[in-house]
């Protein structure tokens, strides 16, 4: 019995006690740098414990955790280095990112994007881009989007208007964040307000996901992802790399093979160039000469044979430019056509390129998104589960209320069985010393009265005997003849 209350008083006590995990609240400041992180932590925690300052370069170089209390709610913050760091390379600052799961074992609640209200520059979206890479997709459903410099909004304007509404990618991420934001001003550490708002987003996400952390498990699965697509990217260079060997390796025989065309072709235009020009020389030379040597007078005849030489030499040379010109521009064309012939292939081979890769795109972003889903699948079933071991302790607790009931009833019929036998035994132990102490006087009455009896017994039997001598006596003295026995 001692045993079953030992194991049913533990049972209440860990049901009815909060455990620490569930009371504390992990947090993780990301941003850029200056965008205020530091100033955030401090005024979420009521007091500068992080330095914070003005400054290009990020003050906070290594993961700073600090733990405090707000409202009786155990807080841990984790403050990172600045994305986009003038002294850090991504590399560095992505695994000082990723430090924050061991820094938070078993990780943390929720990552705090912390980002300036202002014109959303194409820096915020590399911020963005580094997040994601370090923590992957799926850490967006475990964030809260933090404006901060809440002082510089206009009087009646909202973040909605001048930053959500006005910005598509603004909308985007706070839209990937669940809708969760919420506005800080940095300037003064009594507004507790802007951290109780903060908390019940927090809340609500916990409440929505049954009060997971991004763990090591998460961590692992994206690098994994990332290590795959990795190598994956990689083959496609490695492809690209030997297309693009191949290409240059055709254009240097297209090249090569135009060289060796034209050399031949001016080598053949050298050739028979003179042979041309005397062969056209000679045939028209030779008639005119046949012809007009009867007709005219020598000196006349040489005059004319000169003109007609010229004459028969510039249409020669014409027709042979005309007919270099011709072959030239036929060359030109047939090369012009295996160029465009090349060029179409290789702008055939670059769009096949370019459909593998917007292919490996669409399936690392199928990827990602069916890891995001059963991430969220893995939420909803932890979450189910949670729901039922709390039903199961309910239960239990409820058991244990009805045993503990139960021996409390038992207990308190024992204790009145055990006070009424006591009472019984108590009595019996009155009575039987009654009887005890009532015997003893009895037996010395009796013996009294016995003794009594015989005192009075022989007294009177003395009396008698004296009595009845007097009256003897006296019978005597009155000369009686009688006697009394």
């Amino acid at each position: 019995m001692s045993s079953i209350s030992r194991q049913l008083s533990s049972i209440r006590v860990s049901v009815n006690k909060p455990s620490s995990s569930s009371a504390e609240v992990r947090l993780v400041l990301l941003g850029k740098t200056g965008s205020g992180k530091s100033s955030t932590a401090n005024s979420i925690l009521g007091s500068k414990v992080f330095d914070s300052k003005v400054s290009s370069s990020s003050v906070t170089q290594q993961c700073h955790r600090v733990s405090g209390e707000f409202r009786g709610r155990n807080l841990t913050l984790l403050d990172t280095p600045g994305l986009l760091d003038t002294r850090q390379t991504p590399q560095e600052v992505q695994k000082e990112l990723r430090k924050s799961v061991s820094l938070l074992y078993p990780g943390p609640h929720t990552f705090l994007i912390v980002i300036q209200i202002g014109r959303y520059t194409q820096e915020e979206k590399d911020t963005v881009w580094q997040i994601e890479q370090a923590m992957g997709a799926f850490a967006f459903g475990l964030s809260v989007v933090v404006f901060t410099h809440g002082d510089l909004l206009e009087e009646g304007t909202s973040v909605k208007q001048c930053m959500i509404d006005g910005c598509k990618d603004v909308a985007e991420l706070v839209a990937r964040c669940g809708g969760r934001y919420c506005i800080f001003n940095n300037q003064s550490f009594k507004n507790k307000e802007q951290v109780s708002e903060m908390l019940a987003l927090v809340d609500s996400m916990m409440q929505e996901n049954g009060g997971i952390c991004y763990s090591s498990t998460m961590l692992q699965k994206l690098e994994m992802v990332q290590q795959k697509s990795k190598m994956e990217m990689e083959e496609l260079k490695k492809r690209q790399q030997f297309e693009k060997k191949d290409e240059e390796k055709l254009s240097r025989d297209h090249d090569e093979a135009f060289r060796r065309v034209m050399e031949e072709y001016v080598k053949r235009e050298k050739e028979t160039k003179p042979q041309e020009m005397v062969r056209l020389m000679e045939k028209p030379g030779g008639q005119n000469e046949k012809s007009n040597g009867e007709e005219y007078p020598k000196g006349k005849r040489g005059k004319l044979k000169e003109r007609e030489r010229e004459g028969i030499s510039a249409n020669t040379e014409e027709q042979a430019s005309r007919q270099r010109e011709e072959m030239r521009r036929d060359t030109f064309q047939k090369e012009l056509d295996k160029l465009t012939m090349s060029l179409k292939e290789q702008s055939k081979k670059e769009e096949d390129t370019k459909r593998q890769m917007e292919s490996l795109i669409r399936r690392e972003r199928k990827e990602s998104q069916r890891e995001r889903d059963i991430q969220m699948e893995n939420m909803r079933a932890e979450k189910r589960r949670t729901l039922a071991l709390q039903q199961e302790l309910k239960i239990i607790r409820m058991k244990g209320e009805k045993q503990k009931e139960t021996e409390e009833n038992l207990k308190r019929q024992l204790e009145e069985n055990l006070q009424m036998e006591r009472e019984k035994c108590i009595k019996e132990m009155s009575a039987l010393k009654k009887q005890y102490d009532k015997k003893p006087c009895t037996e010395t009455m009796k013996k009294r009265s016995a003794e009594k009896h015989s005192t009075l017994t022989t007294v009177t039997g003395y009396a008698q005997e004296m009595g009845l001598l007097r009256l003897n006596a006296a019978l005597e003295t009155v000369g009686a003849p009688c006697c009394i026995q």
